[in-house]
């Protein structure tokens, strides 16, 4: 991919063929995350039933980041950031911070806080998150145990803050 212009767009799927793109642009990019393939699949299924959201980063139309998030499935009043990607070529553009700033915004009045984990070889993405107000509340291997991950978790109330790093800690390690 080369830039040609400065062309971009950024919004949720709004078809089946959006949601075929993100899944597509998510097959390409595995890695090395074991049952991969299964995740990708679950979440297109999850996609198409609206548990699960995305939001597309699109240059000149051609889908180049996304960002997929949902409800935390044992914590209540969490958003999860599933996944996030933006090709090598745009990233340092903002892409990632801009599309984890509409995740925080999008329908805020339903979560009190977001999580989010990445792999402990992966220290660019620790520093961005940290940028971006997350703090790591665990490391632990979630997906693949010769390589753990961070939890990182921004609150967003307060007054349930404690109880949220609570439960997710407590979750999370066990």
């Amino acid at each position: 991919m080369i830039m040609k212009g400065f062309n971009f767009q950024f919004r949720h799927p709004d078809s089946v063929s959006d949601i075929g793109r993100v899944i597509d642009f998510l097959a390409k990019q595995p890695l090395g995350y074991p049952n991969y393939d299964a995740w990708v699949q679950k979440t297109e299924a999850e996609l198409q039933a609206g548990y699960k959201q995305a939001i597309m980063a699109l240059s000149d139309n051609c889908l180049v980041g996304d960002l997929a998030y949902q409800p935390h499935k044992q914590i209540p009043r969490v958003r999860e950031i599933k996944n996030l990607r933006v090709h090598p070529e745009l990233r340092r553009r903002d892409f990632a911070h801009f599309m984890i700033r509409q995740a925080e915004e999008h329908r805020k009045e339903d979560f009190d806080a977001i999580i989010i984990d990445s792999r402990t070889d992966n220290p660019s993405m620790i520093q961005f998150l940290t940028f971006c107000g997350y703090v790591p509340i665990a490391q632990t291997p979630l997906y693949d145990s010769t390589c753990p991950d961070v939890v990182m978790i921004k609150s967003f109330n307060e007054r349930t803050e404690r109880e949220i790093v609570y439960n997710a800690k407590k979750i999370i390690l066990s």
